[in-house]
């Protein structure tokens, strides 16, 4: 009897492998799987590492990155200022001079805070410039979308742009009403918007979109110009849109001309753009949240321009301005010397994952967890979703249901054809797991049985792992 217990716990392990094995090979034909599962204890009896030295698009997992990167260097009670200064002298209702505002990419910046700034002229009784009013826009260089994002993404509001002067988001809310069955719909944008829209959409039965192939078409213009075209289904009453900002400067214009006039200012001169010295006097300014609470909402909501904005101002920590280049070099000093981990062969073209060129190992992600498990009191350890609660994960097929549902807290990655979770695993015995899963090169078809088999495949894998860690 004792023998035959010796043996069996001998071929554990080799059944165990088996099973995990024969479950990668029901992924999605045609991906690539790469796998890390490594307990926090060392006693714990489950450790797999699958081709986790394969470089494999990260797409939102990146932030794991660029959240602890900034944390390290920024601290959580770093905040982004907006300052509004002063070149020049009143004479009664008059300044003779300039007005410049400062942006450094604030991420929550909003429409109210930029007016607050403004409204110091009208405390002061000032009603007429004798001057420009300058935009300071070079805490950032170079471009304000990274390398490899999409082009037909550019106009939805999760690849708005990550320039210095970000104002609500760089994001306009608008809206498609269907009118019938091959009929032009009906577009609708705020009148206080300063963007400019035509469009000659019709509204379709969802048939006839699937026979001819046709969707919604967006057409970027100069400026702050959109064209839609194409088709809606004509049985969604209504259809909202979300346009990112293509011309944040020009935006930003616009809306502190709305609000001058607003105020009953007069400017005689131009606002453009400007850059301060040392003659300016600071008259106020804004700041943003905390960091940490912008780092939470990231990782929670899976924000792109929290982190393309965190991740520029990474760049700009040695005096220079921020870009997505500088971003990369200083995140990888950050967590080199801090953690240990070698990124030299990581590409991180931005630091939120949207870029098609990123690439990152799975074991990289699993070094970078296991450093932050024992740094728990980090907000990039803290703030990761939890399955079946919240953020991303509160709704996820693959995991939102028991065994599963509270035993993952996770950030998750979803690019064109990837999909990814990496953090921790509370499993059935009790041990917390570091775990890695990048699945890489899916092709799927556009309408599949629910659950699909990408989400079974996932679960299936995620309950083995759970009920053997």
């Amino acid at each position: 009897m004792l023998l035959r217990f010796l043996i069996l716990l001998i071929l554990a392990p080799l059944v165990h492998a088996s099973d995990w094995k024969n479950l990668i090979d029901q992924a999605p034909e045609g991906s690539q799987v790469a796998l890390v599962v490594e307990p926090l204890r060392a006693s714990a009896p489950l450790q797999i590492h699958y081709r986790d030295d394969r470089f494999l698009p990260p797409a939102s997992t990146l932030k794991l990155f660029t959240a602890s990167a900034a944390e390290l260097s920024l601290g959580p009670d770093y905040r982004f200022t907006t300052g509004l200064w002063s070149r020049g002298q009143q004479k009664g209702g008059q300044w003779h001079g300039d007005w410049l505002l400062e942006f450094t990419g604030a991420p929550d910046l909003t429409r109210r805070q930029l007016a607050d700034l403004l409204d110091n002229l009208r405390q002061r009784k000032i009603r007429e410039i004798k001057g420009d009013l300058l935009l300071d826009t070079s805490h950032f260089s170079g471009y304000d979308r990274a390398i490899g994002w999409p082009w037909n993404n550019l106009g939805v509001c999760y690849s708005a742009p990550a320039a210095a002067l970000t104002l609500e988001g760089n994001c306009v809310a608008a809206s498609l009403t269907s009118r019938g069955d091959n009929r032009p719909a009906r577009f609708f944008v705020p009148a206080h918007q300063p963007v400019e829209v035509t469009s000659d959409v019709e509204a379709v039965p969802p048939a006839q979109m699937r026979e001819s192939l046709c969707s919604l078409e967006a057409r970027l213009g100069p400026g702050n110009r959109y064209h839609l075209s194409g088709c809606i289904n004509s049985k969604r009453e209504v259809l909202p849109l979300n346009f990112a900002v293509n011309d944040p400067f020009a935006y930003g214009r616009a809306v502190v001309q709305q609000e001058l006039t607003r105020l009953g200012i007069v400017l005689r001169g131009d606002i453009k753009f400007g850059q301060r010295d040392p003659q300016w006097q600071l008259v106020a300014e804004v700041r943003s949240a905390p960091l940490g609470e912008l780092l939470a909402t990231m990782l929670q909501d899976s924000d792109n321009l929290i982190a393309d904005l965190t991740f520029k101002n990474l760049g700009a920590l040695g005096g220079q301005a921020g870009s997505f280049a500088l971003g990369e070099r200083k995140l990888k000093q950050i967590l080199t010397k801090q953690t240990g981990i070698d990124l030299t062969l990581a590409r991180m073209e931005d630091g939120s994952g949207l870029s098609r060129d990123n690439l990152v190992q799975a074991r990289q992600l699993a070094q970078l967890l296991r450093w932050l498990a024992e740094h728990p009191q980090m907000i990039s350890h803290s703030a990761l979703p939890v399955s079946g609660q919240n953020g991303t994960l509160k709704y996820r097929r693959s995991t939102r249901k028991p065994p599963l549902a509270g035993a993952i807290q996770a950030k998750s990655g979803t690019v064109n054809g990837s999909r990814n979770l990496a953090g921790y695993m509370d499993t059935a015995s009790g041990e917390r797991y570091v775990f890695v899963l990048m699945i890489s090169g899916l092709s799927l078809p556009e309408r599949m049985p629910r659950p699909t088999p990408l989400t079974v495949f996932e679960r299936s894998l995620l309950e083995w792992i759970h009920a053997n860690g």
